[in-house]
Parts: structure tokens; sequence; C-alpha cells
């Protein structure tokens, strides 16, 4: 049962194993009624009684899905729910005629009779089958356009047609049951049809159960399998009070309950639960974003700050009492003052939506942080007067920080990038479908034609240079990248406004990033002169000889028949040698059957192929090439040669690696960054999900500062390249030690038994460090741990939770370790050394 219910969204497996299970009772009263013994299930004495209180019930019922649906408002009401309340509305008002037209019923009209009551039935269930498939197939959500009055009045529109047409004339319908014989084939059809109606609104519902749902599918879902059940009975009876009749009846009651409570947990329960998780979502929000809260009274300078405001200066917040828009003046940095009222004024005036200023404020322990500070007029006096802005505080020290390590790395890579042939990229598809270049070489220009500043925010200059007979392919490759998350290939043809006509070579490959956007890492390179061989190829073999590209020739027989001398130096293998042998005399063995296979498809179906192939030299060594193979037909069109272009990019692959492992490692120290770190925390709490040991450590050096002002920041370097080596010495397999910044490390440990790691770490810490001029540095290291536990939502926490702990090591007296402690949680920023 277990297993079955991973069919359904973790939301729904609660109430959709309740209503399977009344499903499975019912289905169960349908097979024991089906081999009950005939005689049990004939006629019931008394059912007239019987029959009334069953109808009333059920007309109870829907009338109260009808009020439900009715009385909920507009704003919260799905619209799917009042199609559903008008339509049983409609349904309660035709069992209503039904049951006054039973047989023994007083004359309603017209005589009552079997057929009468039936007639009136059918156009109860196929109003209420029709209204629930109708309901569960439409998006379920407010539709404030849609008039209730509207449905309301369609659905009087049938049922008095209905009445119209059964009510004066009973005997004009087709007959649908004979007394003595039962139910005709007609009524049989009918009522089948009824089922298939029901089953189907409960498949789409099963359907809809895989994902979340604005509504209770399940209990809809059990109320349409009920009403299919029901109308089962209704295939079976042979006179209108046996046992199958009432089994029909108190399941059709059922099915409304069913319907009673979903439309009562859609139009009462839920939207007050929505809004009790609205509130706590919003206090969530703000907890998760570690933002300062103010409210500040513009008249009168009443100023309300929360905890975290008062943290992250340093403070608590009863110590920097009493409170006013002065406590804020007092911390602000007098340089930025002015212009923060200047902005505040100009928001209170009406002139800007809100007021926005970066400013410094002072810490505690002295130095500055940064801070983003945002706001808006929320309430006017009685006299019209501005009176309360309510705002927040997000420090961006960190931020910042990060954002100045990116320029100068992003200028180192720029002086590397313009040392290679081609031009290196970076290219980003945005959320809002913008394709943009956030890094690209300056050689750009010199290549295609636009600058690399035109093409950061906007690859539309780098499209209007691609040449018109090529922009759709390329395009549509772009587009299948981008779509699929995978590596980009092309060759094509752009117009430079200086160079005319050149063909270009593009390659790409992708790295999907965690919230779904892709990123592409590549080269584009001028192949202007490797194409046009290629076309000459067939024209001399002295453009052939001359190439600076390997070219090797086979027949249809994939057999070599010719190789220039660019071939021979690529391969390292002699014309004599290589002709009459198979291309796979040249292979390194990492491509397998398949590779080859797809290859060899391409060439059948394009007449070309283009990819990257790995080789063996002569010397042994593996090396890689960029091979372009093209197809030669004869006159009748069959495949006469193969011709292969092949270039060694084997330099430019070993500086893509490079430039890969500049943005994964820490420059300083060599140590893996903040980003790497990410990523092998997110795989270690992947493990121990699954069983593994891990605790995460945040490392800080007690009195580096000391060391770094007193002998410089150059011997502040040594003295932390030293430390890294110490502690990277120490480490088992499967550990990390990374650097965050300064002299922020952490360390991931993978052992149950951490403690004597982290003993040596500190050991290794407060040995002296010999600096340039001979002189001993010493320092020591606090450390604060979290080891993973169940309940641990993501490493992120595990980090704060260290931090937390690295602050009660501070506090302790440093030269320690401590493990957090869920029950010992602070909320103080930790000091740094």
């Amino acid at each position: 049962m277990a297993s079955g219910m991973a069919y359904f969204h973790p939301s729904h497996v609660r109430a959709a194993r309740r209503s399977l299970g009344v499903l499975g009772v019912g289905l169960a009263g349908v097979l024991a009624l089906w081999w009950l013994p005939m005689p049990w299930a004939a006629g019931l004495a008394h059912y007239l009684p019987l029959h009334l209180a069953l109808e009333t019930a059920s007309i109870v019922a829907a009338v109260l899905v009808f009020a439900v649906a009715w009385v909920t408002p507009e704003r919260s009401a799905a619209a799917n729910a009042r199609l559903l309340g008008c339509c049983f509305l409609g349904v309660a008002v035709l069992d209503f005629t039904h049951m006054l037209s039973y047989l023994g019923m007083p004359d309603f009209i017209t005589p009552s009779s079997p057929e009468k009551a039936i007639d009136f039935w059918i156009a109860a269930r196929l109003l209420a089958a029709l209204g629930l498939l109708l309901a569960v197939l439409l998006p379920w959500r407010v539709r404030p356009g849609l008039s209730p009055g509207l449905l309301l009045l369609a659905v009087g529109a049938y049922v008095g047609l209905a009445h119209a047409l059964f009510l004066p004339r009973p005997d004009w319908a087709p007959r649908t049951f004979i007394p003595g014989e039962g139910l005709t084939g007609l009524k049989i059809g009918i009522e089948i049809g009824l089922v298939a109606l029901f089953a189907a609104s409960a498949a789409v519902l099963l359907r809809r159960m895989r994902a979340p749902c604005a509504f209770d599918a399940p209990a809809l879902f059990g109320a349409a399998g009920l009403m299919a059940l029901s109308e089962l009975f209704f295939t079976m009876y042979a006179q209108v009070t046996d046992a199958y009749n009432l089994a029909g009846h108190v399941y059709k009651i059922g099915a409304h309950a069913l319907l009673f409570r979903a439309l009562v947990v859609d139009g009462i329960r839920r939207p007050y639960a929505a809004l009790a998780d609205e509130r706590q979502r919003l206090e969530s929000i703000l907890a998760g974003t570690r933002a300062g809260t103010w409210e500040w009274n513009v008249q009168t300078g009443e100023t309300i700050y929360n905890a975290r405001w008062a943290e992250m200066l340093g403070y608590r917040l009863d110590e920097l009492a009493p409170l006013s828009i002065e406590t804020w003046r007092r911390f602000a940095h007098p340089d930025d003052l002015a212009s923060s009222d200047a902005a505040a004024r100009r928001h209170l005036r009406g002139e800007t939506p809100w007021y926005e200023h970066r400013l410094r404020l002072r810490h505690r322990a002295g130095h500055w942080i940064h801070v983003q500070d945002r706001g808006a007029l929320r309430s006017h006096g009685a006299d019209g007067a501005p009176e309360w802005m309510f705002g927040t505080h997000i420090d961006i020290t960190d931020l910042l920080r990060a954002e100045l390590e990116r320029a100068e790395a992003l200028h180192r890579l720029r002086q590397l990038s313009e040392s290679v042939p081609g031009v290196l990229f970076e290219c980003r598809v945005e959320a809002d479908g913008r394709v943009v270049f956030p890094y690209v070489g300056r050689q750009i220009e010199a290549l295609i034609g636009c600058r690399a500043d035109e093409v950061e925010e906007d690859a539309a200059a780098f499209y209007a240079r691609i040449h018109p007979d090529d922009g759709a392919r390329v395009l549509g490759e772009i587009r299948l990248a981008r779509d699929g998350l995978r590596d980009w290939g092309a060759s094509f043809r752009v117009l430079h406004p200086l160079h005319g006509e050149r063909r270009i070579r593009g390659e790409a490959r992708c790295q999907p990033r965690e919230d779904g956007i892709g990123e592409w890492f590549g080269y584009l390179q001028d192949e202007t002169e490797a194409h046009r061989d290629q076309e000459r190829l067939r024209l001399g073999a002295r453009v052939f000889d001359a190439s600076q590209e390997g070219i090797l020739v086979t027949d249809a027989a994939v057999r070599i028949v010719n190789v220039n001398p660019a071939m021979e130096a690529l391969t390292g293998h002699t014309r004599q040698h290589l002709l009459g042998s198979n291309p796979r005399v040249l292979g390194s063995g990492r491509h397998d059957a398949a590779f080859f296979t797809a290859m060899y498809a391409a060439l059948a179906r394009d007449g070309r192929w283009q990819g990257e192939l790995w080789n063996r030299h002569a010397s042994g060594e593996i090396y890689v090439v960029k091979a372009s193979i093209s197809t030669v037909l004869d006159e009748s069109g069959r495949i006469e040669h193969y011709v292969g272009v092949f270039t060694d990019i084997s330099k430019l692959m070993a500086q893509r690696d490079h430039f890969s492992a500049l943005a994964n490692f820490d420059a300083l120290t060599g140590l893996p960054n903040r980003r790497l770190l990410e990523d092998r925390l997110h795989q270690a709490v992947g493990n121990a999900r699954r069983g593994k040991h891990l605790v995460v450590c945040m490392l800080d050096l007690d009195g580096f500062k000391a060391v770094n002002d007193s002998a410089g920041h150059a011997e502040g370097d040594r003295l932390l390249i030293e430390l890294a080596q110490r502690m990277q010495h120490i480490l088992r397999a499967g550990e990390t030690l990374a650097r965050l910044g300064g002299d922020e490390f952490v360390l991931l440990l993978v052992d149950g038994d951490f403690r004597p790691a982290l003993e040596r770490v500190l050991e290794v810490a407060r040995e002296p460090v010999v600096l340039a001029d001979g002189r001993r540095a010493r320092v020591t290291a606090s450390i604060g741990a979290s080891a993973y536990r169940h309940g641990v939502e993501d490493g992120a926490q595990l980090l704060r939770e260290a931090d937390q702990a690295l602050y009660c090591a501070k506090r302790a007296g440093r030269n320690r370790w401590m493990m957090f402690a869920p029950e010992d949680a602070v909320e103080a920023e930790p000091p740094r050394a």
C-alpha cells in the first residue's frame, strides 16, 4: 500500500488513502451483492418510507453542497465549486420530483409510476455527471468575471426542460422499465454511460493528484467513484424495491457526503488555513532574509527596530534603548547621512515610489558594515501629512566584497584570454529568455565585428553579424541547446564590417545551474581558411599539402588513401605507415562503438560530421583534435571518398580546464573556494542523508589581524598559505578544507570520530610561522562544528550552526573547538578576530 501511495503527491497521500478505502469497501459491497442469491435480493417490504428517507438524505446533502458553494466569498471560491453547487441544486430539485413520482406516492400532476420516477432519476444523474466532469476538467481557480447567476439560470433551464418533458406526458419517453420483466436495454445502456462519465471524472482526478491541487481532490475522487459504483447497482435491479435499488441510493448518499466535504474544505477550511499559512510564511521569509526591519514615525521620530537590526551592529536590542530615529543616525556614516536624507525627502514628496539607499553603519567592533536601506511610506496622519514609513536593512558587506573579487577575477581572466587564439566566452540564458555574454574576449571585435560591451547584456549585436543564409539554422541550434541545456557547436558565416564574409566555428559546453538557468563556456574561432581548404580539396594536391590542418582521405571502404604532411606531424605516423589502414589505428580507445555508429549515421544523413576526437600519437601521448569529416560523392551520387580535417586543440582544452580551475579554487591558498565548497557540501549532505557521517566546521584564526596589521599583508598571506598547507596535510581522504575569504576556513569532516581531527587542526594552528624577516608569528584557531542529523534542511543550515558554535568558542576563550547544540543556539553575529 505504501508503494502504491508513492503515485500520489505527498500532500494528497493521507486523504487519498481514506478515499481509496471508502471505494474499496464500496467495491466489495458491489461484488457481494452481485454474488448473493437472487431470492435475498428480491423486493423489500415497506420500501416506500425507506425510499423517502434515503432520497430526503441525498437531497439535503445536495442542497448543502449548493449552500456551501454559494455562500463562500467570491474572492476565495473557485468557479468550479460554484459550478458544482449550482448543478447539485438542480440535482436536488430533480431528485425531489423523482421521489414524488415513485410508485406508491400520491399523483403529482400525472400518475406516479416507475418509469416516471426513472426519467427524473436519469435527468438528475446526467446533470451530476456532466457538472462533475466539467468541474474537474477546468483549471481550479477563482474566476471573478463568471456570474453565479448565469450558472444558476442555465441549471434552472435544464431542470425546467426536464419537468416540461417528463411531468405532463411521462409516456412520451422511451420505455426504461417493464413490470415483471425489469430494466430495458435502453435503461441499462444509459446507466453504463453514466458510470463511464463518473469514472472519467475519477480518472481525471486520479491524474491530477500526482501534483498539488488547490482543492480537496481526494474527496472529489471518492465522490466520483462512489457515484460510478452507485450507478452500477441501477443496472442490476429487477424490481424498484429490491436490495440493488436500496444499495444504489445508499452509495449516492455517501457520494454526496464526500462532495459536501470537498467543498467545505475548499470553501471554508482552506481559506482560513491559507491565512494562517500566509502569516507563517511571511514570518519565515523575514527570518530567512536576515533583514533588519524598522518602522519610523516621520512626524514624531518614534522608531521601532527588530532584534536583527541591532544584531547586525553587534548589539542586543535592549542595549540600544531608548530607540528613535536618532539611534540610526548615531551609527550612520557622516558622509552617507546627507544623501540618505535627500532620498527620504524625495520619497516623502512623492517623487519616487519608494526610498532606497546604500549606506555604512558602524559595528560595535569598530568596523563599518554596508547596508541596503529600503522603505516606503504606508500611512498618513489625519491632516494628510506623511506619518509612518516601514522598511528593512540588509547587510550587503559580503555581497560588495564578492562583487569586488569577481571584478578582479574577471580582469585576470580577460588578460589570460587575450593571449590565446580565438575568443573565449561565457554565455547565459536569463529567466526572461535573453541571451547574454557576461564575459567575452575583446578579440571578438576583430573576429566578428561587434564590441565585447555590445553583447554583455544582449546578444542581438552578435546575431546581427550572422550571415542571413545561416541565421535561421544557427538560431535553431542555439534554441535546441538552450531548451535542452546541452552543449552547443556550430559552424557559420558572419558578415564582418571590415573584412567581409568570414566563417566562424563555435563550441561551448553547458553547465546547468541549480536554479535551472543554463550557462555555456566555450570559444569562437575563425575557420574561414580551413573551410576554404576543404572546398578546394578536390582542386589540387598543392593546397592539400600546404594546409596547416591535418587532412586524411579514405575510400568508400574507409581505407586511408592519402594524408597531408600536417596529418603526419599531428599523428606522428608517416604517410607510408598509414596508407591502406583504417583510421581506427589513430584511436585512443576513449570512444566506444556507439560514438562511431552515430558519426557514420550523421555522415550518411548530412554528408558531414564535426566534433572532437581523442587520438593517440605514435609516441603514445593522447591528444584531442577538432575533426570535420565530409563525404565526397561521385557523379552518380554514391560515396567515393571521406575527407577529414583535424585541428589539434589540446592546448586550448588545457587552457579551458585552467580557467575552470580559476573559478573553483582560491587564488592565494589553492584551496577550494566558496563556489566549489557549495558543490562539495551539497554532495556531502546527500551522502549524510544516506547514512554517512558529516561534520561541518567553521574555523577562524585568532590574532591574525594583529599579524596582518603589524607585519603587512604580504606576511599575512604567507601565514595563511602556510597554515592552509598544514591543515590540508593532516586531513584524510574525502575530507575538504576550503577558504571563504580572509582568515575564515570551512572543514567538511566525514569520519565518525571527528574530535582527533579538530585537535590536530588546533595543534598545527598553534605552531609558529616563520616570516620573511625571521620573526615568528603565532596565532591560534577557534572552531565551531555542527554535525548532520535528522531534520537538517541543507548545508547552509549546518554552516549557520557552525558559525554560531564558532562564536561560542571565541566567547569561551578561543584556541578551542565547540560543537553546536540546538538548545544552545545564539542569536548574535559572531565576532571576527
